[in-house]
């Protein structure tokens, strides 16, 4: 019984492995119109779409011991273009966090953004959008006691950012 056990443990586990082309197909670039170089962000465009609503929520909503980063996020798993701005914002919570949380959410809204995710995209957590643009909001997983802050911009930016880490915005947001 545990030899038939081991055995199929197994193959379920190399169940999954094959071969793969790993060439992407030469026409999917072509069906998604952001690829288009025409349609592409600079770096200022991208980093702007997410660090300039970063700046008017944190001068919207007093929040506490404020730090926030950007970086550039590939939109795929082989870390090349296209890729998208990202910040994340990271604050201390008070007591009775909900409250933070709601201002937050108060302050997107009264700048246009709207609850929930783009069509077609799946966000994990309390998000809005807005042109493009994801937020979401809740606690700082690497962080107890604080929450987090964070917006994705478009995967619109064809530049080559895949060693480059964040950049310190803390600065900016106070």
């Amino acid at each position: 019984m545990t030899r038939l056990l081991t055995l199929l443990l197994i193959a379920l586990a190399l169940g999954g492995c094959g071969m793969s082309d790993s060439e992407p197909n030469p026409t999917a670039r072509q069906t998604n119109s952001f690829d288009n170089s025409e349609n592409a962000l600079s770096d200022e465009q991208a980093r702007a779409q997410v660090v300039d609503p970063a700046v008017q929520v944190v001068r919207a909503v007093r929040l506490d011991d404020v730090t926030g980063g950007f970086s550039f996020g590939s939109c795929n798993d082989q870390g090349e273009p296209p890729f998208q701005g990202r910040v994340e914002v990271a604050f201390k919570l008070p007591a009775d966090p909900a409250r933070t949380y709601a201002a937050i959410r108060d302050a997107l809204l009264a700048q246009g953004w709207t609850s929930g995710a783009p069509a077609g995209q799946v966000v994990h957590g309390d998000s809005l959008h807005r042109g493009g643009v994801t937020a979401t909001v809740g606690p700082r997983a690497a962080d107890p006691g604080y929450g987090a802050l964070q917006f994705y911009g478009e995967c619109r930016n064809s530049g080559d950012h895949g060693s480059e880490g964040a950049v310190d915005i803390t600065g900016q947001l106070r």
